[in-house]
């Protein structure tokens, strides 16, 4: 089968691959451009687009199955939306996803996954065996959860977390739970570590780095929220390898061993000066390490590499001046900082999918602008709201602005006297000041910056 891609002379036909948050965006930002073309839309979920923050945490602790009946499931149309019922999660307006309203702008939904690129021709292989050609091609694929090649990693009590059946699936789980080992504490890891002690489940988190959210928090802060951590229960091994995960044998033999009649055994190695090893026991394991944002679809093709699909500061590829990358998966070329590849940054948050989808419509539609976007994302733990706003280094100096954990704090990362990045704990409101102080790229006294009695606003003025 193919879908005909569009002829010569008649409007153009535009590919998105990836039917997630900014592969939808993109789609609903070409429609309210005026985009006269067609759109096909092309991802191997049953959902309609969703934003995906919640499903490491409301998601997880809510009382209730997490969907909502929305005004767009009462409709005969939306009613079996795609197999499920209305999310709360869905790119609104929820109603663009309806068949009748998909069809009226010219947008085609097709539930399938992309295996192969012909650069030459300009079409997709997809994984049913039908092939659509493409004037232009949108990659907002996001990226597939790493398993670390660990040894266990498919058994069936073993979790990755980034869709929605992933966050049903493991809140089903933690539901009948008598312990969760968590390994990787980046922001994932250790938000499902504070959803699981909402739940009552005791927790244990493996990293294999020595602190946790090292990508976005400089060490004072990883060090505070450690301690939290701590001080609930949770117990977090920093400097620590997995090397398998195995069904537990010891159960029926051993019924007054420290780990009998939990599932699975994770077995461990401290990677420090003094060489461990040990056992962790637990009913349900989550891997949490990061994504491959690399398309195996593009492979072959040199236009994506380890780091994500290369494009320029309008989101276009260099190699290939018809492809296009939003999301995860873009990889901006010249910019640089902690955690990302050198002279190119790639932005996992929630702003960037939403805001880089609107720069690649308007690229398409004739409208192209520099997307230079300040990195901006938060998470919610413990009760405390996180907000990281810039790039932080390790190296950088750290400010502290109040005290975390005894009211609105703030830390500000300097370098050369300027301030890159910040944290804020419980302040949100101070974002959009902390976003202009970092814009502005001018020298800041470190005492008043400290000083609380000093406003950002007079910081930035």
């Amino acid at each position: 089968m193919t879908h005909d891609t569009s002829a010569a002379g008649a409007p153009g036909h535009i590919v998105i691959v990836g039917a997630g948050h900014a592969g939808g965006r993109v789609a609903q930002q070409l429609q309210a451009l005026g985009f006269p073309g067609r759109i096909t839309l092309i991802g191997d979920e049953r959902h309609a687009p969703y934003e995906r923050p919640a499903l490491s945490k409301e998601w997880l602790t809510s009382k209730s199955e997490p969907w909502t009946d929305g005004p767009a499931a009462a409709s005969t149309d939306a009613a079996a939306l795609f197999g499920t019922p209305a999310s709360s999660l869905t790119l609104a307006p929820a109603a663009f996803w309806e068949r009748s309203a998909l069809r009226d702008a010219r947008v085609e939904r097709v539930y399938d996954r992309a295996l192969a690129l012909d650069t030459t021709q300009r079409r997709l292989t997809l994984a049913s065996g039908a092939e659509v050609g493409f004037d232009r091609l949108v990659v907002a694929s996001g990226g597939q959860p790493r398993d670390g090649g660990i040894v266990g990693a498919g058994l069936p009590g073993v979790h990755r977390l980034r869709t929605i059946d992933d966050s049903l699936s493991l809140r089903r789980a933690l539901r009948a739970s008598r312990g969760l080992v968590i390994i990787g504490a980046g922001v994932i890891g250790m938000e499902v570590a504070s959803s699981a002690l909402d739940l009552g489940v005791p927790v244990t988190v493996l990293e294999a780095g020595d602190r946790v959210l090292a990508r976005c928090l400089p060490p004072v802060m990883s060090d505070w929220l450690l301690r939290e951590h701590r001080a609930r229960g949770v117990r977090v091994e920093p400097g620590v390898a997995v090397d398998a995960i195995v069904a537990n044998a010891d159960a029926a033999d051993n019924p007054n061993h420290a780990i009998a009649q939990l599932r699975y055994v994770v077995r461990c190695r401290r990677t420090g000066p003094i060489t461990e090893t040990f056992d962790v026991a637990a009913d349900t394991v989550l891997i949490a390490i990061g994504v491959d944002c690399s398309p195996a679809f593009l492979a072959g093709t040199g236009l994506a590499g380890r780091h994500g699909v290369d494009v320029d500061e309008c989101c276009r590829s260099p190699r290939a001046p018809w492809l296009y990358a939003a999301g995860d998966v873009a990889h901006v070329l010249g910019h640089a900082g902690e955690g990302s590849a050198p002279g190119g940054l790639r932005q996992e948050t929630w702003r960037n999918a939403e805001n880089q989808a609107l720069a690649v419509a308007e690229a398409l539609v004739g409208r192209p602008r520099p997307y230079r976007q300040t990195p901006w994302m938060w998470t919610d733990q413990l009760g405390y709201n996180i907000q990281v706003v810039g790039q932080t280094d390790a190296r950088d100096e750290v400010v502290l602005r109040g005290e975390p954990g005894a009211g609105p704090a703030l830390a500000f990362s300097l370098r050369d006297g300027k301030v890159v990045a910040g944290v804020l704990v419980n302040a949100g409101r101070e974002r959009r000041f902390l976003e202009k102080l970092i814009g502005n790229g001018t020298p800041v006294d470190p005492m008043r910056l400290a000083d609380a009695q000093v406003t950002l606003r007079e910081l930035t003025s």
